[in-house]
């Protein structure tokens, strides 16, 4: 299935939704891209990202059909089969790459690293026409089902079902445009409470570059200064 038509985007507190799509989409695209011209001293740079990519899309999915989808479906929502089936062979397609980069591993030879740049690519194709259906299909109609707080609620609980990842934050503040993290923030620090807020913050003021960072104080100083404040009492509990 693709789109067809303009989605409706959300403008509660699961917007923060698209900040994964296009972390994951970021990052597979820089995966197809790496693969087409891949030494093999870039091997093990390259397995390594992708091994993190795969961890986060499967739990991404997993949220999905575990948590969001049931939830708007239990309001009246409709949610195409096709989205369930489209994750599946998603993980079919990255099973397909994994053990490709086994193989590459243990060979070592131009053709075993030729053949990860047309599994990438098609990985990458499929990843993104799910995530733009995903977003004209199923979350077009998370502001007409859920109030603001209803949605904060659901990121609550979908945040405090996930087992502690400190990589997450990171991983997905790099991908985002200065803009597109300082809105992502300002969403955050609308929907957690201090403390989460602070862990998260925390997470990505240890896991950025001095860059990324840079950004995160430029765009949202009082958030940024939450990690100095914690960072401060911190030391002086231990004293």
């Amino acid at each position: 299935m693709t789109a067809s038509r303009p989605a409706h985007r959300i403008t509660g507190p699961l917007r923060t939704w698209y900040d994964m799509h296009e972390a994951l989409s970021h990052e597979v695209t820089a995966l197809a891209e790496m693969s087409a011209h891949l030494a093999a001293g870039e091997l093990g740079e390259f397995a390594q990202r992708f091994s993190y990519f795969d961890q986060e899309l499967r739990t991404h999915s997993e949220v999905e059909d575990g948590i969001i989808f049931p939830a708007i479906a239990q309001r009246g929502g409709a949610i195409a089969p096709e989205l369930v089936a489209e994750h599946q062979e998603e993980q079919l397609r990255v099973y397909a790459l994994g053990t490709a980069i086994l193989h590459a591993k243990a060979t070592r030879d131009g053709r075993s690293l030729s053949a990860l740049a047309p599994l990438s690519g098609a990985l990458r194709d499929s990843l993104r026409n799910h995530l733009q259906l995903e977003e004209a299909e199923a979350l077009s109609q998370v502001d007409d089902l859920f109030t603001t707080d209803e949605q904060a609620e659901l990121l609550r609980a979908i945040m405090s079902s996930l087992p502690a990842d400190p990589h997450l934050q990171p991983w997905v503040a790099a991908a985002l445009t200065p803009e597109h993290l300082e809105a992502r923030l300002r969403n955050m620090a609308a929907s957690l409470n201090h403390t989460a807020l602070v862990g998260v913050l925390t997470q990505i003021h240890d896991g950025v570059d001095v860059a990324t960072w840079a950004a995160v104080r430029s765009r949202v100083p009082d958030l940024a200064a939450l990690v100095a404040g914690d960072m401060t009492n911190r030391g002086n509990r231990a004293g």
